[in-house]
Formats: structure tokens, sequence, C-alpha cells
């Protein structure tokens, strides 16, 4: 069975108890057609549909003053559609069906927002085209994610009470399913959000020094700052909750300093311009209770000061 295959067999289950809508009187877009991953909620029409073999997606895993915050980059095959809503049918009832779907097919839940806490201004098609207009009380958000052998696969979701935008992402599998940002990325990250985190920044277990992998990040890091003569930063190590508060507390710290003492001593960044803290497990952008979310919450997030 082909990788792909697996991952379909994994949730081939996704809404078959939902309850029968509203046939759509209009036709889907031409060309268009369902994930064999994630099935359409019943009675709803393709509106939208788009298609990439590869790209690089930012994957959304928090909200802050009602924009998309925590933003990760992914890569792999793009699937994007748009589903028309069926009538009668709420945001909630299509929300509800579609994260009980993915829970029973395995998907682990990274991060979700609804209503009111998703922002009452929400402009998610300005971060990577989900559409999630509508009043504070309409909008559900959701990012799950699979493994299954070698392809991890990646959904994000918006419902509204008129239509439903997924996305999915079929990536391979790597240790943290991250990939390196560029100077640029960390500069829109930090613009828009006062912070920008990093993966690809690299250590053994329960170690504090860097790993020669970590040099792609270090170099943008550095082009990053020496582009931007005046940006002063704060370099705060995170790591996942495996282990004691205190010896994560003192790990996470001796991780940003490490970055620090690498940015000064390598790349002659002034060590004015940066200071490192620790952040330990206190501030998780996902659950610790998997792999991926661990994955997700060992990270050094670079803060605008």
């Amino acid at each position: 069975m082909s990788n792909r295959a697996h991952v379909v067999a994994l949730v081939a289950v996704l809404l078959m108890a939902v309850p029968i809508g509203a046939v759509a009187e209009k036709p889907d877009a031409r060309g268009s057609s369902d994930h064999p991953v994630l099935t359409r909620y019943p009675g709803s029409r393709i509106q939208v549909y788009k298609q990439v073999d590869f790209d690089r997606y930012p994957l959304a895993l928090g909200v802050e003053k009602n924009a998309p915050a925590r933003v990760q980059p992914i890569e792999g095959r793009v699937t994007k559609i748009g589903y028309v809503n069926p009538s009668g049918r709420s945001a909630f009832e299509i929300y509800r069906n579609y994260e009980d779907a993915l829970r029973k097919a395995g998907f682990e839940k990274l991060w979700s927002c609804e209503a009111g806490a998703c922002g009452r201004a929400m402009n998610w098609n300005a971060l990577n085209g989900l559409t999630a207009s509508g009043g504070p009380n309409d909008i559900r958000y959701l990012v799950a994610r699979a493994q299954a052998r070698d392809q991890v696969v990646t959904v994000a979701m918006a419902v509204n009470t008129t239509g439903t935008t997924v996305h999915i992402v079929e990536s391979k599998a790597m240790d943290t399913g991250l990939v390196t940002a560029s100077a640029a990325e960390l500069a829109a990250g930090i613009e828009r959000d006062g912070h920008m985190s990093v993966y690809d920044l690299h250590f053994d277990p329960s170690r504090a020094e860097l790993r020669p992998e970590s040099k792609a990040s270090l170099d943008e890091i550095a082009r990053l700052l020496r582009e931007r003569p005046t940006l002063e930063l704060l370099v705060v190590g995170h790591t996942d909750a495996t282990g004691g508060l205190e010896m994560n507390m003192k790990l996470s710290a001796d991780r940003a300093a490490s970055v620090v003492r690498a940015l000064t001593t390598d790349y002659g960044i002034a060590p004015a311009r940066l200071a490192a803290h620790g952040a330990g497990p206190l501030a998780p952008v996902a659950s610790n209770r998997s792999e991926q979310g661990r994955a997700a919450n060992r990270r050094v997030d670079l803060v605008e000061r």
C-alpha cells in the first residue's frame, strides 16, 4: 500500500456518520473534487479549488490581537478547497462534525478556536487564504495532524455561517515537520506579531549545544539582523514538558544563550542587540501528549524588544 493510500485508509471514516443535509443546488467548481483524506460535510458544494504539488504553507497555531499568530511554515503538496455550506446547518454543527471525525480518525489537534476566541476581526485570508469572515460568534478554526509511515498530513480549516475552507498539506515526515524560515519571512512575522518562532535550531536531547545542521537558520537570523541594523531581539528558548520544570527552565535559557553566542561570535552581531531568556514549557503551542505536539513546543522565539 502506498503512503498516500495508507493515510487515506487511516481517515476513511471521516464524516460518514454526519446527518445528511440538503443536496447542493449548484454543481461543484469545474475540475474540483474532495480530497481523499477528508470528505465534505453532506450537502456542501465546492466553490473554490486549488492544488499545488509542492509549496510552502504558513500554518497558524494561535491568535493574538485579532490576527493569526505563532505561524509555522510547512511544505509539501497543498490542496485548498472552499465549500458552500448547506442551508439549515449552523457553523457550530459543521465544525463539531469535522472535529469529531478527525479525532476518531487518529488526528492530533494542534490548535483550535471558537467564536470570540478567534478574534472579532480575524482576517485569516490575509495569511493563507483561509476564509472565515463573519461575526465573532460565527468563526471556528481547527488545525490537526496525523502521521502514517513517512508522511504527515496537516489539516487547517475555517468554518463560518456560509462556508467551510479546508487546506490539506501532505508532507514528508521530519523531526519537526517544519522548514527553515528565510530572513524575509522572519522579518514579516516579527513585523506582524512582534515575534517569530524558529524550529530549525537543533539540539541533542537535554543538551544546550547547537548541532551543525542549525547553520541554515543561524544564517537567516544573522541576515535579518544585518538587513535591519536597528532591530534588537529577545532570544527565548522553549522546551516540551518532558522532565522537571526547573530542569527545562534552565535548559531553555542555556539553549537561548547558545544561539546568542553563535550569532555574536560566528556572525559578528553586536551583543547589545540580543538577550537570551528561557521559558521552558510555560508557553506551549500544542499538546505535549504526542511527539508532534512536543516537537512543535521545542522552539526558539525571536521577540522584538
